[in-house]
């Protein structure tokens, strides 16, 4: 199969969070249903797109890229309430490693999201918060994304 030429000059990094795409149920730690995901490429493999429609009926999307002139990863993510992230970093010990420090009501958070693939082919997805300047960490989600068959 032939690439598109597009898909040819793209830098490899560009493929560093493929193991994340496709159509998955995604499970909290208790194992019930927290939400389903589809999670595809776009713009010629440049980008990853993530529809997120959670059990509750919450909905959110992720557009993910790596950025070449900054020489990370970037997400961009909107939800159905109107909040929105922005989150940067890479690859670190195979996993996908994305954070950001911003301000939530007058108090500094920081955001880190790791995806971790596992070798079944399911990708946790591990969301820690902390407003101790990464002191300490709080679970904000836990979910474990295996594909639809």
């Amino acid at each position: 199969m032939t690439l598109p030429l597009a898909a040819q000059i793209l830098p490899p990094e560009t493929r560093q969070f493929d193991f994340w795409l496709g159509e998955w149920d995604v499970t909290n730690p208790a194992g019930k249903l927290a939400g389903t995901s589809r999670v595809e490429s776009v713009a010629a493999s440049a980008g990853v797109l993530e529809n997120w429609t959670g059990a509750t009926g919450y909905t959110g999307r992720s557009l993910n890229a790596w950025n070449a002139a900054k020489k990370q990863w970037q997400q961009y993510w909107v939800g159905s309430d109107g909040g929105v992230l922005e989150l940067s970093g890479g690859l670190l010990d195979g996993c996908m490693v994305l954070a950001a420090e911003h301000e939530v009501n007058g108090t500094r958070r920081i955001e880190r999201i790791t995806w971790i693939p596992n070798a079944d082919g399911t990708v946790r997805q591990h969301w820690e918060q902390s407003i101790d300047g990464g002191k300490t960490w709080t679970t904000a989600f836990d979910g474990l994304y295996r594909k639809r068959s």
